[in-house]
């Protein structure tokens, strides 16, 4: 009886030391794959601000095309914060190369995002929130500046929604 409690005993221990799956980290989710650009869209703000109104930039509306040359970019996040955007074959200019490298990082609790070195893509070094995270898709949004048109510089929120390819 006794030696049948310890067998008993050891089999019930093995069996609930099973590995316990780990969700992947958003990080991890981004290494994982290559990612599409989908769409854009640029909000302009208030004075305060706050969302006012909203239109597309880049494939959000049949109207506002995403051109040609971005159609065929990716980008790969890799280990150590380190990544490439690769143009493809469509250049947005002569002088575009095969693989540009740039630099991203996730902060503050996962809620944050920055993308530095992605001129030819967003414009310019980049910091903001990272809004919509799925596995198969997420949304960077920062402020950029971009002239009006009346000529005067102001700040708008710019959403550039990533796909895995």
């Amino acid at each position: 009886m006794k030696y049948c409690l310890l067998i008993l005993s050891s089999l019930f221990f093995i069996a609930s030391c099973s590995k316990v799956e780990v969700p992947l980290s958003k990080q991890e989710k981004l290494r994982e794959s290559e990612w599409r650009v989908d769409t854009a869209t640029i909000t302009y703000l208030t004075t305060a601000g706050a969302d006012s109104l909203m239109f597309g930039a880049w494939g959000s509306d049949p109207e506002y095309k995403k051109p040609d040359c971005v159609k065929d970019d990716y980008l790969k996040f890799r280990a150590n914060f380190d990544g490439s955007h690769i143009t493809g074959p469509d250049k947005c200019n002569v002088s575009e190369s095969n693989d540009i490298e740039f630099t991203w990082g996730i902060t503050e609790n996962d809620t944050r995002m920055y993308m530095y070195g992605l001129y030819a893509l967003l414009g310019q070094d980049a910091t903001g929130d990272l809004v919509d995270f799925r596995d198969d898709q997420f949304v960077f949004a920062f402020p950029k500046k971009i002239k009006s048109g009346t000529g005067d510089t102001i700040t708008v929120k710019y959403s550039v929604k990533f796909k895995k390819k």
